[in-house]
């Protein structure tokens, strides 16, 4: 494992530990387990780290012809949909309000690359502040309503930290000649195809 890998790896576990300890605040209002996959309709970017280390995930799958499949329908399915008005996906850019798409790792209600699942993937569900955008908290509607009390006196400062953290580790994939893809990189291009040597070695 590279230093960035192994960087990365300790970000992923700081993100999950800040979602138990949401699951812990909030109790049960958080609803989020097997079988519960809302989340996994959104249509979101990764970055080219995360890519890569689903790319291995799925490289020591023992069968995964289903996936793949699933990939590919995903990619021409979601290229329908966020062209629909006519503008090419770039990064960072936003599909049209209500644009979803059931996620390929999904089979049966279980995620197939959980283990090496994006940030998203691991934060969504309990509370989430992004610093970028202070003016509301994010959260679930299956587990919170629009105007509901969110008590946590410690969110911001974490997760703002947890933002920072991130922020660093691209930029030093970034320093260290990290390869960056042209195209938007997503959950299902990273099954089809391998990020592995976009790492800096």
């Amino acid at each position: 494992m590279t230093p960035l890998e192994s960087q990365y790896a300790s970000l992923a576990a700081a993100v999950d530990e800040e979602f138990a300890r949401g699951r812990r605040l909030h109790g049960a209002r958080i609803q989020c387990g097997p079988g519960c996959y809302e989340c996994c309709h959104q249509l979101f970017q990764i970055t080219e780290l995360e890519a890569a280390r689903i790319s291995d995930a799925v490289a020591h799958l023992p069968e995964c012809a289903a996936l793949v499949e699933r990939a590919a329908r995903y990619v021409e399915e979601r290229a329908r949909l966020v062209t629909a008005k006519g503008e090419q996906e770039a990064w960072g850019s936003l599909p049209p309000p209500g644009t979803r798409l059931l996620c390929p790792a999904l089979e049966d209600g279980l995620c197939r690359i959980y283990d090496a699942r994006p940030l998203i993937c691991r934060k969504f569900g309990v509370p989430l502040y992004n610093p970028t955008k202070p003016g509301r908290v994010f959260a679930c509607e299956k587990n919170f309503s629009d105007g509901d009390a969110i008590e946590d006196d410690a969110l911001i400062q974490i997760q703002t930290g947890l933002h920072q953290r991130g922020a660093a580790l691209q930029a030093a994939y970034n320093d260290g000649g990290g390869k960056r893809d042209a195209r938007p990189i997503t959950v299902a291009r990273a099954i089809l195809e391998d990020f592995r040597p976009y790492l800096p070695r």
